[in-house]
């Protein structure tokens, strides 16, 4: 008689995916297993220090140790840059995983982009897909997510909003001086500018107190819990049932396989190195985009040579993120644009999707402009002198350089864009033959540049925010520059959901394909994104998914 396994469900990740899946089948009764490769922490051990969490980047992101990625522009060329964790805060750590540092920003993706392919059709060198699912079908799980999170908004300001059955269950944040300045000259230029929707409460809102605006929210945790995240909902909930377990400092290193059809289990790491099996029913990824490759590609075996779902050459395939470039504006007028919740802003939209002419621009999609946006995470002063764009004569260090800080701090504030860059079938993700993290394995490796279509992009969008600088009277405008390929902002794709097994790693659940048990979750499955940020989609697919799970175990799959 075959062993039973450890666990009904055994979760790898605990961030925005794997958190809520946790919550959602341990409720169902199910016993749940969620690997963390973080250690455990609660609010109490959170502070608003700048120099542990966004200059140092303490606690609550990845160590060389278990992080880390490679990075080249084209598959002719060899790897160009080593970086000891994944770029840009998205080496999530801990229960919450990147929420603990994300910004909060919530946004529902539009109806077309679960067709991009109708709607654009291909680009040269593109890998432009639908999605296998529709808007309609994700409307009730972004729902669920917001009134679970707390996510604050005003529906009826967002221009071009999608459809919805619901408000959203809490009022906009405020907006402070600086924005209300920006949005003033958006609105001066004929835009309609909209509080961004964020899930930070704006009032108190299930045992939980609303933001204090302290502007200590991106890059950290927040220390009154105002700002949602899986850690403080989902994972908290599920915790206080005997069927759900939660290990921390367990760094999963191996799929394992059953046969050539069913996932056995992990091989994870715990806190002193040692190696331990954990076998589950079900085996669900759901950590980072560049983990969740990572781990089918380092998981090969007799039965996947070539990485489990790999079958087809489909890992890996189809990255994609979002260029994003800010511009700088100094006025005569103290703006104090640190203090505040510091990325879920003043949106302006008419430059989504297809929502405007495309005619001679020589570019697919759209982007999204937002402000009054700091420099660097939270825009505190340390991070302002390390990361601001300086302008031409302004020297990095000496008189020059202090003369300026102290000039442009307090009377400063960026207009933001977030851009979209359609996958390419030359982008993609795979192992790096040369170099390895601290524990001796390959480091993923991202063969990923911006195209040529994105160049456009950022011009017609560069004219667009120096538009509104100047309309609300900068005396100086600096900066813009597209941010590297390598400074990651949302990395997706790499284990593509679709219809045909020969173009995607799973099926419109998440489900690999040639496995009955094995699921991926996280925005990892995304075919295409739109210029909006990924973490509501994320959570919405993560729901879908959790009852798809469960509608199968209720008529005997799995177990």
């Amino acid at each position: 008689m075959a062993n039973k396994p450890d666990y009904d469900v055994v979760i790898v990740g605990a961030g925005a995916a794997g958190g809520i899946l946790a919550r959602e089948l341990t409720d169902a009764g199910l016993q749940v297993c969620l690997l963390e490769r973080g250690p455990f922490f609660e609010t109490k051990d959170l502070t608003m220090d700048e120099l542990r969490f966004p200059i140092r980047q303490n606690l609550l992101w990845a160590t060389p140790r278990t992080g880390g990625m490679t990075w080249r522009p084209h598959a002719r060329s060899g790897t160009q840059k080593v970086f000891p964790r994944i770029t840009h805060m998205m080496d999530g750590w801990g229960p919450g995983g990147t929420m603990n540092h994300w910004g909060g920003t919530s946004w529902r993706y539009y109806p077309e982009t679960f067709r991009h392919l109708d709607v654009w059709g291909q680009i040269p060198n593109g890998a432009i897909a639908n999605w296998p699912i529709a808007y309609e079908e994700l409307e009730p799980y972004y729902e669920k997510f917001e009134y679970r999170f707390g996510v604050s908004g005003d529906a009826d300001q967002i221009l071009y909003g999608p459809p919805r059955k619901k408000p959203y269950p809490l009022p906009p944040i405020e907006q402070g001086y600086a924005t209300n300045h920006f949005a003033r000259a958006c609105r001066s230029l004929g835009y309609k500018p909209f509080p961004m929707p964020t899930a930070i409460l704006s009032q108190d809102y299930q045992g939980r107190s609303r933001t204090g605006y302290c502007g200590y929210c991106q890059a950290f945790e927040c220390t009154i819990d105002a700002k949602s995240n899986t850690r403080i909902t989902e994972i908290e909930e599920a915790r206080k049932k005997p069927n759900f377990t939660l290990l921390t400092d367990h760094y999963v290193v191996q799929v394992t396989m059953k046969d050539q059809e069913r996932v056995e289990g992990v091989v994870c790491l715990d806190a002193a190195g040692q190696a331990k099996t954990i076998t589950g029913s079900i085996v669900i990824l759901s950590a980072n985009t560049l983990y969740n490759v990572w781990l089918l590609l380092v998981s090969k075996n007799h039965y996947a040579p070539g990485g489990i779902g790999n079958q087809n050459g489909q890992v890996g395939k189809y990255f994609h993120h979002h260029p994003r470039f800010g511009v700088n504006g100094q006025f005569a007028e103290k703006m104090h644009v640190h203090i505040g919740p510091s990325e879920s802003l003043t949106a302006v939209t008419e430059f989504t999707e297809n929502h405007f002419d495309h005619t001679g621009l020589g570019f697919v999609m759209g982007g999204y402009i937002y402000g009054a946006r700091v420099t660097g995470s939270a825009g505190l002063p340390i991070e302002y002198a390390q990361y601001v764009e300086l302008p031409e004569g302004v020297s990095g260090w000496g008189p020059s350089f202090k003369q300026f800080i102290e000039q442009t701090y307090s009377f400063y504030y960026q207009v933001h864009t977030f851009l979209t860059d359609p996958p390419l079938l030359s982008s993609f993700i795979d192992l790096d033959p040369g170099y390895k993290n601290g524990l001796g394995l390959p480091l993923p490796r991202i063969t990923f540049d911006w195209s040529p279509q994105l160049k456009n992009m950022h011009r017609f969008f560069h004219e667009k925010v120096v538009g509104i600088l100047r309309a609300g009277e900068a005396k100086r405008i600096w900066g813009g520059n597209l941010s590297p390929p390598w400074y990651l902002s949302h990395p997706s794709g790499g284990t593509r959901m679709g219809e045909n097994t020969s173009e995607s790693v799973t099926d419109r659940y998440g489900k690999v394909h040639g496995l009955n048990n094995l699921y991926i979750a996280g925005n990892s499955l995304f075919p295409t994104m739109p210029c909006f940020n990924v973490t509501e989609t994320i959570g919405a697919l993560a729901y879908w998914q959790a009852d798809h799970i469960r509608h199968g175990i209720e008529h005997g799959a799995f177990i």
